[in-house]
């Protein structure tokens, strides 16, 4: 006969999570089984209902057997029933609580009869010392009933607690716990076993945070920092990871590859081009069309008469109107002749189509005085009736959808790389409840090496930030992610950084400092320029701006950079030329230019993804400020542009 063991998952502890980037989790969960010889039946209850019932493995079974194993997902009804449901806690201590309310109510009614009693007794029927005796003992009881009351009343008040907890717990809690797993195993002989049961649940998700912490050393921040690596964990699965460790893995399991993919053959074509009037917006000619242009055909004889009253005059040939004076019915708009037609015939009054698709009649001309053969005249009226016409289905629009040429001359690249593979163990053991709220964990604390650059864009902003240039040391590789930045235990920042490779560079801005002053002033100055009455007139601006910045700090800066921009133009009518700084407008996008003013340097921004430069006016010097020294950076530059209103800025 069979062995049946029945066994609650939250009662066994969770071994290991492994978290997956495709909001997916790995669990692996250690069951202690007292196997007995032959064949065991064990069910496993209170499985997250989140759980993929193909994903289920059994192992550690020593010598036992395995031979099968099933997952399902069971009902609502039933799993209420389980032991560790939360409704059957609620129930079973409402159970407590009715039990203790109502022995609390056997002794208030024995106090009750107690005092029923002592009021039946008087003097005629009692002596003294029975009295006495009977005080004594009534005080006795008295006190006992008093102190079991009380004790029932703290007992009552602490299952409410329980109640009210475990509904609290139930109502933050997110997703059920409804699965099943029933295995059999054969055994030879009685034994123990581990069992260890892996399955893959969803609700599960997790992204990298970071914090990167910065001190000071007498006001001047220090070149050792520390990024704290965490990651924020939610999941709503069902079932509460309690001390476990956990495993965070950029791999995304739904991409897991099952089998080596085949190529197929790729075969070079022509691509099918349409003809005119296949495209849309080309609407069919209608025979109304053709029946007026036989209704405008001049009869044979009538062109008679009229050669004949013209042979006294010059002859000048025109070309025949074939046009309609007047539509007798509705027509498709931006219909018209076939083109070998119109090229055939020199025929005019041919109708186009306007810049909405609506149709633009051309002014028909005059009825020309010329002569037609008849036998030409049917002819050609022959070929249109004979004319083809392609019909528009009912779904075209009036607009045709052009794809743009392909860019033939300039290349085309398209790049795939392998999917990143890298896990991350979490340290210690971590308890994350199914909550659906974010649990942050640490994964590492990295000490790393930072630049400090006092940046100031003074045309924006008079103020001087400093930014922190790090170097990724680690072995660590640090994913897109939110960085808050603490600056001598004090909230300063946050940013963000991209995927970091061991060995790249991030940056982080550890706010503005205070103690350095910067003063931005600019200055313009217009000269009109009047050429005469046969010349253009000219404005000639001259633009100046200083930039003055004091350090009051007790320690020299020795990497300042200032940041401006001066404007550009793409209207060749506009002509800027830079003054100042010297030998800027010879320089190269990302050159500095000495300009042996005590290694003050300036030079264009370096491009970034094509951006800045030259070719947008970015440029920055390069400096240092002694301590409570003040230094002054001057640019200067000349817009010459035509016409009597001047020229302004935009951004």
């Amino acid at each position: 006969m069979a062995s049946t063991h029945t066994i609650q998952a939250s009662e066994h502890p969770i071994k290991s999570v492994t978290v997956f980037k495709s909001s997916k989790a790995e669990v692996v969960r250690t069951v202690s089984l007292n196997l007995k010889k032959g064949q065991n039946k064990v069910g496993i209850r209170g499985l997250p209902s989140t759980i993929d019932t193909h994903s289920v493995r059994v192992s550690g079974l020593g010598d036992a057997r395995l031979f099968d194993v099933v997952c399902t997902i069971g009902t609502n009804k039933a799993s209420s029933y389980e032991p560790s449901s939360s409704s059957e806690v609620i129930r079973t201590l409402l159970v407590k609580k009715s039990a203790l309310e109502s022995e609390k109510a056997v002794r208030e009614t024995e106090s009750q009869l107690l005092l029923k009693y002592a009021q039946t007794l008087s003097g005629e029927h009692v002596t003294p010392t029975q009295m006495g005796q009977f005080l004594g003992s009534y005080v006795d009881q008295g006190r006992k009933i008093v102190q079991a009351i009380a004790e029932l009343n703290e007992q009552v008040v602490e299952i409410t607690r329980r109640i009210e907890a475990e509904k609290e717990k139930s109502a933050s809690k997110r997703g059920t716990a409804f699965g099943e797993v029933d295995v059999v195993v054969v055994a030879d002989e009685d034994s123990t076993v581990e069992l260890k049961l892996t399955y893959i649940v969803s609700n599960a998700q997790w992204k990298p945070t970071y914090e990167l912490h910065a001190t000071t050393e007498s006001g001047k921040p220090s070149s050792s920092v520390s990024l704290h690596y965490r990651a924020r964990i939610t999941q709503s699965t069902g079932e509460d990871w309690n001390n476990t460790a956990l495993t965070l893995s950029t791999v995304a399991s739904d991409t897991v590859v099952k089998r080596i993919p085949q190529l197929s053959p790729v075969k070079m074509h022509p691509r099918a081009e349409r003809s005119t009037f296949q495209k849309k917006g080309f609407a069919p000619a209608q025979n109304n069309l053709f029946q007026n242009a036989r209704n405008v055909i001049i009869p044979y004889q009538q062109q008679q008469q009229q050669q004949q009253q013209q042979q006294q005059q010059a002859f000048v040939p025109q070309p025949f109107n074939f046009a309609p004076q007047q539509q007798s019915g509705p027509i498709v708009f931006g219909s018209a002749p076939p083109a070998s037609l119109a090229q055939r015939t020199g025929f005019g009054g041919t109708q186009s189509s306007g810049l909405f698709g609506a149709a633009v009649s051309a002014p028909a001309l005059a009825p020309a005085e010329v002569a037609v053969d008849p036998a030409l005249m049917q002819q050609y009226v022959n070929e249109l009736s004979n004319a083809s016409v392609l019909p528009l289905s009912e779904d075209d629009d009036d607009f045709e959808d052009l794809e743009g040429p392909g860019a033939i001359t300039e290349p085309t690249t398209v790049v795939s790389e392998t999917p990143m593979a890298i896990s991350f163990s979490v340290h210690g053991e971590s308890t994350i409840p199914s909550d659906g709220v974010e649990h942050q964990v640490s994964v590492a604390v990295l000490p790393f090496q930072a630049k400090i650059s006092y940046i100031s864009i003074p045309r924006i902003d008079p103020r001087v930030f400093l930014q922190c240039e790090v170097q990724n040391s680690s072995e660590y590789r640090l994913l897109p992610g939110p960085v808050s930045v603490i600056l001598d235990d004090s909230y300063v920042s946050k940013t963000s950084i991209n995927d970091i490779n061991t060995g790249d560079n991030f940056e982080c801005t550890l706010g503005d400092d205070t103690s350095t002053k910067v003063t931005y002033a600019r200055s313009s100055k217009t000269v009109k320029s009047n050429g005469g009455a046969f010349s253009e007139v000219f404005n000639t601006t001259t633009y100046t701006t200083k930039v003055s910045i004091h350090n009051k700090h007790q320690f020299a800066i020795t990497d300042l950079i200032v940041r401006d921009v001066i404007p550009t133009c793409e209207d060749k009518r506009a002509k800027i030329i830079l003054r100042k700084p010297l030998g800027l407008a010879d320089a190269k996008d990302g050159e500095s230019i000495d300009l042996k003013n005590d290694g003050l340097r300036v030079g264009w921004e370096k491009l970034v993804d094509g951006k800045g430069g030259e070719k947008e006016g970015k440029f920055e010097w390069n400096w240092k400020v002694g301590s409570g020294a003040k230094v002054n950076l001057e640019a200067e530059w000349e817009i010459k542009v035509p016409g009597e209103f001047p020229w302004v800025e935009a951004h």
